[in-house]
């Protein structure tokens, strides 16, 4: 199978049209693959030098990220969705049949497990991941609740009802739960009460909501990405990415990053929405968010290939094929890039 970086270097393109050394330390050199044996399904956990990252027959992979050996295995039964969340000394991730389980970050061993209900499949069923805090754990399920369960033991504390199903992870930030829902609404949470305090809202299904600078940003189905004050609520900008937006934003250096369902990634100004940029992947549906590091965006397209964009122009500069859907997020840690794919593989780029 072919895996191999395409286009021009990006430290010849610097030295050739600027004349100076390149000033980006990410390479793009192939430093190890790990088989899992079966697709990657879920995004990549960074933890204390362990890459973590769930398959398709609900295996939990810790792998070491200096290497790429296998640090321990935990068998689960259904598809890992979501990002593992890490949380103190837990790895705590949920699969699609609704099961969510806490391991020892250390040894992969079981700390306690939350099983589905009885309401049947449709509803038990989870397609994202879970976040951490306040001494809880949020996730969502088919029956169109967020639920909340104590990160000691894994016993269910409270549920808030949207009234539609639910396909977003909540996001946790400075004692909020931020939930996007079908509804076209975004929600802000009390995670001690479970109760609504304060939303926005969009023309179409929301994604999962983040926060920077004391501002939270969400992007919707119908192509709007917004950004609202915290303090007050304050609307600050309302932006068309002229396309159905299917990735929670990423923020950051000034930048608000989203991925479309034409295969598009849109670059925008954090501070008053303006587009920068869009660049064509041409591999479908983006489902994986895209990565802002050491000015590269990283973004995965449904074809199994890499991209990695200048983030200041959207100008691609290497693509890595990978054989398989890249349906995961990456993560950027260590100057390095770990990546999953559908064929199988982890891959550490550095």
């Amino acid at each position: 199978m072919k895996r191999a970086f395409r286009s021009f270097p990006v430290a010849m393109f610097l030295i050739l049209t600027m004349g100076v050394l390149p000033v980006f330390a990410w390479s793009g050199t192939l430093a190890w693959t790990y088989n899992a044996a079966f697709p990657i399904t879920s995004s990549i956990a960074v933890a204390d030098g362990l890459i973590i990252a769930g398959d398709s027959v609900g295996n939990l992979h810790a792998v070491y990220a200096a290497s790429g050996q296998s640090a321990w295995l935990y068998r689960g039964t259904n598809t890992v969705v979501g990002l593992p969340t890490v949380s103190g000394k837990m790895v705590i991730f949920a699969q699609a049949d609704g099961t969510v389980t806490a391991l020892n970050r250390n040894d992969g061993t079981a700390i306690w497990k939350y099983a589905p209900g009885s309401e049947g499949y449709a509803a038990d069923t989870v397609v994202d991941g879970t976040t951490a805090g306040d001494g809880r754990v949020f996730f969502v399920k088919g029956d169109g609740k967020m639920y909340a369960l104590s990160a000691a033991d894994g016993k269910e504390l409270w549920t808030y009802d949207s009234g539609l199903e639910l396909r977003n992870a909540p996001f946790f930030s400075d004692g909020i739960v931020y939930l996007g829902e079908q509804r076209g609404i975004f929600s802000a949470v009390n995670p001690k009460t479970g109760k609504r305090d304060w939303g926005g809202g969009a023309g179409g299904a929301i994604n999962t909501p983040t926060t920077r600078d004391g501002n939270v940003y969400f992007s919707s189905w119908d192509g709007s990405v917004q950004s609202v004050r915290i303090r007050g609520v304050v609307p600050k900008w309302n932006a068309n990415a002229k396309d159905p937006v299917t990735t929670a934003p990423f923020v950051g250096d000034g930048r608000v990053l989203v991925g479309t369902a034409n295969g598009r990634v849109v670059s925008l100004s954090a501070a008053d929405g303006t587009i920068q940029w869009s660049f064509d992947t041409g591999g479908g549906t983006v489902s994986a968010i895209p990565v802002l590091a050491e000015g590269y965006v990283f973004v995965g397209g449904g074809q199994g290939k890499l991209f990695v964009l200048s983030a200041a122009d959207g100008v691609s500069r290497f693509t890595f094929d990978t054989g398989g859907g890249i349906n995961g997020t990456p993560a950027f840690s260590g100057g390095v890039l770990f990546l999953g794919s559908a064929d199988g593989n982890l891959y550490a780029i550095r």
